[in-house]
């Protein structure tokens, strides 16, 4: 599935809170089609053990991390695409909803015993990304 999102398509956003913390949103553009942007932030990157992000990444340990309850509201939906905004770069990663519930590229962790919640964390090199604008 391809598809290239016009600058001058309309869609409508619906925040996801949880308590007070804002987690993503919703958006249904005019045609109908729908997507679920995370808000992460660039440390938010999933390291896998490994003491900085560059070694994750160099050993292939990066992942991002969407919550499963999240996900399953995402499938009731009929949401398709899944993306993380990386609010302090911009940049925006994209996979399909049955890439994320692929068992052969995810992985679950279950942290609701430390105040998280089960999460089905994949590879970056599993995610498509556009880098944001630079700013000087």
């Amino acid at each position: 599935m391809t598809r290239t999102i016009k600058k001058s398509e309309k869609y409508t956003i619906e925040h996801l809170k949880k308590g007070k913390r804002l987690y993503g949103a919703f958006l249904t553009f005019d045609t109908g089609w729908k997507v679920y942007l995370a808000y992460r932030k660039h440390a938010d990157i999933y390291r896998g053990g490994k003491k900085t992000i560059s070694e994750a990444l160099r050993d292939d340990a990066a992942a991002w991390a969407i919550d499963v309850e999240t996900i399953m509201e995402a499938r009731a939906r009929g949401v398709k695409v899944i993306g993380v905004l990386v609010r302090d770069t911009g940049d925006i990663y994209i996979t399909r909803l049955s890439d994320i519930l692929d068992p052969a590229k995810t992985r679950v962790l279950n942290y609701s015993k430390r105040g998280g919640s089960l999460q089905r964390y994949m590879p970056l090199c599993h995610w498509k990304m556009k880098r944001g604008s630079v700013r000087v």
